[in-house]
């Protein structure tokens, strides 16, 4: 058995004014830089084997600076990246309240939600899902702390809580904690949200 401890990555500008970033490939900011500082040393001796992140520089840094204190191997897998948003990458959630009418119709689709343009997600369910199972493979019995993104994170949730995804769905899932998810022979299983950083 593989053991995932998940979480998001530290703030960023674009987090900061509600701006939908996607898999644009926006940098931390300072806060979200002491954020992950903080993050490394309460994790310290939590007896992680490795990092796992994805290939966008938000999530990268944030592993980067928990490993300053961990020290340990890292890795990453560009499947772990953000949904891709398409045209509504860049506006902000009051923009999308201005298009409440669009966007609840995609909402209704569950898992089916795309933005125009961009990935539906099933589609970041799917490989994301193949990114935790292949790297189980190759590191197994080890328990691996994963840098990710909210979507994604959510997309886990709502899945391995046998949600829809639908409006109303009563996962709890909280951005800034941490999410075990342990993989055994090649099925995902969900641990615990929600658990302290």
């Amino acid at each position: 058995m593989t053991t995932y401890f998940c979480m998001r990555h530290g703030l960023t500008e674009w987090n900061r004014e509600c701006r939908i970033q996607g898999d644009s490939d926006i940098e931390l900011c300072d806060e979200g830089r002491d954020m992950a500082r903080k993050w490394g040393r309460s994790l310290a001796g939590e007896g992680f084997d490795c990092i796992l992140t994805s290939a966008l520089s938000r999530a990268r840094e944030t592993g980067a600076l928990v490993n300053e204190v961990l020290g340990l191997p890292m890795f990453e897998d560009e499947r772990l990246g953000e949904q891709d948003w398409g045209e509504w990458t860049g506006l902000t959630k009051d923009d999308l309240k201005s298009m409440r009418k669009e966007v609840g119709k995609q909402e209704y689709k569950g898992f089916g939600f795309r933005p125009e343009g961009g990935e539906s997600r099933d589609e970041v369910l799917c490989r994301a899902c193949d990114a935790l199972i292949d790297f189980a493979a190759e590191h197994p019995g080890q328990s691996v702390l994963v840098v990710t993104h909210n979507g994604v994170l959510r997309c886990l949730a709502h899945a391995l809580s046998g949600s829809e995804f639908l409006p109303g769905d009563p996962v709890e899932y909280l951005p800034y904690r941490l999410h075990r998810i342990e993989c055994i022979e090649n099925e995902l299983a969900l641990g615990e949200l929600n658990m302290e950083l």
